[in-house]
């Protein structure tokens, strides 16, 4: 299988930036509970949510990068602009709390996949 098939990476493109889109509205409107994390984890989140802006912030970065992908308009920079987050969520659930663990894992495997997609247009950024 060719990894970089133009249908998969379009498949992989539409299906993340709909889940972005998703959970950016569910976190505006507040359209689905929250988890039960544990102490630790909730204290992290609770410290995001107290500062005022940080979620929205988020889902207004979700947005963007979900309709770059959508729309397939500068992708390579959205797959940029989402990586700290994706690296937040990976630390979350690896020192904080496991819950959800699986749904974070398939968001991190899409975006390093589309990550290493638009290698060659980061290349340059690493080169002396």
């Amino acid at each position: 299988m060719n990894l970089r098939n133009r249908k998969l990476v379009r498949t992989v493109q539409v299906i993340l930036g709909l889940y972005l889109l998703f959970i950016s509205i569910s976190g505006f409107f507040q359209l689905l509970p929250p988890p039960a994390f544990n102490e630790a984890g909730m204290a992290f989140l609770t410290a995001l949510f107290n500062t005022g802006y940080m979620f929205y912030f988020m889902s207004v970065i979700f947005i963007i990068v979900g309709l770059t992908f959508v729309f397939n308009k500068w992708s390579a920079f959205g797959a940029i602009l989402l990586a700290p987050i994706t690296v937040n969520i990976i630390l979350f659930h690896l020192f904080l709390d496991m819950t959800g663990w699986w749904m974070a894992l398939i968001f991190v495997v899409l975006h390093v996949y589309i990550l290493v997609i638009h290698w060659p247009r980061y290349k340059p950024m690493f080169s002396r």
